[in-house]
């Protein structure tokens, strides 16, 4: 009869070794599947803070200028309004302006990074009220649908229809709390008769024409006050309304912004190059601008594998890599109120 042996101290080393294998080959392909799912998680939230940033810039971009396709003085619109704040009818004449950001004091945006600012319709769908008659060269009382935020005592405010517009400044406190709003438009601070080629007194306006608001804004990236992971401070597309100082965060994880400028010239419609806010400001050529074009750089939140050997050009100029993942993002926006 034989004593019933254990295994060897060999056959013992040679299973641990096996294990270990084992196990090694299964860390790996959890380590690896770890640092992929990081990868794919941050490109897509690239992507998706990227595609709405993009979709924001255009979306508020497209309008910009007086509205409804109406340019002054080109189009049939009677100016009623005047004793106006000369920078007012400057933001109505330049719907579209920038500049690039030093740090200075005043500037809004991180330096180095684009400033834009847009002066566009407020999207606020106001009607003259039924029954109601705009007629500025009779009446100084008007009642509209709604009320918008930039019904405001001494605004300047669009009224139009199909054929024609007028622009008549608001003297009086309207209620927001009305469900039809009065609009008083004086004598005191309407008397402009710069009707193009029509008379003031055969003005007439019926519902359902359109109220019209303005507003004047400004687009610039800048630091949110918090910081990522790793420690870096998140910057972030901002907006910021000029009148009332109010800034809103619109996406984070915008490193910087650069916008161009497409200008025509002469009596050509198409546009012939795209220029900096620098260059279109020594050319004095704001009136020429006719689409936007928006390169923003994106970056991460923490460091990624991989990143390090990351290659990206934004601007013309080669990115530093730092172990977090940036992604380029660029559209072109038509101007519509800018395009004949």
């Amino acid at each position: 009869m034989h004593k019933q042996r254990g295994i060897s101290l060999i056959e013992l080393m040679i299973s641990m070794l096996i294990g270990l294998v084992i196990t090694g080959a299964v860390t790996q392909v959890f380590l690896s599947s770890k640092l992929t799912f990081s990868m794919q998680g941050n490109m897509s939230r690239l992507q998706e803070n990227g595609r709405f940033a993009l979709q924001y810039l255009a979306a508020q971009s497209r309008p910009a200028g007086v509205g409804m396709g109406i340019r002054m003085p080109q189009e049939q619109i009677c100016v009623v309004a005047n004793n106006g704040d000369p920078a007012g009818w400057a933001n109505m004449n330049q719907p579209v302006w920038g500049k690039r950001s030093t740090g200075a004091s005043g500037d809004l945006g991180l330096a180095g990074s684009d400033e834009v600012y847009l002066f566009r319709n407020d999207d606020c769908d106001a009607f003259l009220a039924d029954d109601e008659v705009l007629a500025p060269g009779k009446n100084a009382n008007v009642k509209v649908t709604a009320y918008c935020p930039s019904m405001q005592q001494n605004n300047v405010v669009m009224i139009a229809d199909m054929e024609k517009a007028v622009l008549i400044r608001i003297t009086n406190k309207p209620s927001a709390n009305a469900s039809e709003p009065t609009l008083t438009h004086s004598a005191a601070t309407n008397g402009e008769t710069d009707c193009s080629d029509f008379k003031l007194k055969n003005i007439e306006f019926e519902s359902p024409a359109r109220v019209i608001g303005f507003e004047h804004k400004a687009y610039y990236v800048a630091a949110t006050g918090r910081t990522a992971s790793n420690g870096q401070a998140v910057r972030a597309l901002f907006v910021r309304n000029t009148v009332t100082g109010v800034a809103e965060e619109i996406v984070d994880g915008v490193e910087s912004m650069r916008a161009r400028y497409g200008v025509t010239g002469g009596n050509r419609t198409a546009v012939l190059q795209y220029m900096t806010a620098t260059e279109v400001e020594a050319a004095n050529r704001w009136g020429d601008v006719r689409t936007l074009s928006f390169e923003l750089l994106l970056v991460a939140d923490g460091r990624t594998a991989g990143a390090e050997s990351q290659s990206l050009t934004f601007d013309g100029a080669d990115v530093a890599a730092d172990g977090r993942l940036r992604q380029v993002y660029r559209t072109v926006v038509a101007l519509r109120n800018r395009i004949d």
